[in-house]
């Protein structure tokens, strides 16, 4: 997983977004389902060998009902974390690259270090699931325009 991938891939992600005049934060939010899914699925055509999955969070940021899905990239190098929707939390954050780790134990530290809460893989994606792919840019953009 490179820096140039994870750049390209952010771009992508604002530019589906700023379809509509409003902050990312804004656009973000009630996405990060669909979104993290999408964007696994582009990780997955640009380097199929790369495992993803999908890692949800409860009681994110300490409330007791917030869920929250953020990406897990595994490589020979490492894990990655991705959050494709990182702005609804952090409205200032540069890159959806939240953390890098070897031990899948760091990872679940960052997580709950950055995010608080309780994190577990729950999906793993793979090509097949990436038929939904227009499904999920509907309601993103269902969403977008409820705004």
């Amino acid at each position: 997983m490179d820096k140039r991938l994870i750049k390209q891939i952010q771009n992508n992600i604002i530019k589906l977004l700023k379809q509509k005049n409003k902050p990312l934060y804004a656009l973000t939010q009630d996405n990060c389902s669909e979104i993290s899914r999408l964007v696994g699925c582009w990780i997955l055509e640009k380097k199929p060998k790369l495992k993803v999955s999908i890692i949800k969070g409860k009681g994110v940021m300490n409330i007791k009902n917030k869920c929250h899905d953020i990406l897990l990239i595994e490589d020979k190098e490492g894990s990655y974390l991705i959050d494709p929707t990182v702005w609804q939390f952090f409205k200032n954050k540069r890159s959806i690259l939240i953390g890098k780790a070897k031990d899948i134990k760091v990872i679940h530290g960052i997580l709950k270090d950055i995010y608080k809460g309780s994190w577990k893989i729950t999906e793993r994606l793979t090509k097949k699931d990436c038929s939904q792919k227009k499904k999920w840019l509907k309601i993103i953009k269902q969403n977008i325009a409820e705004l």
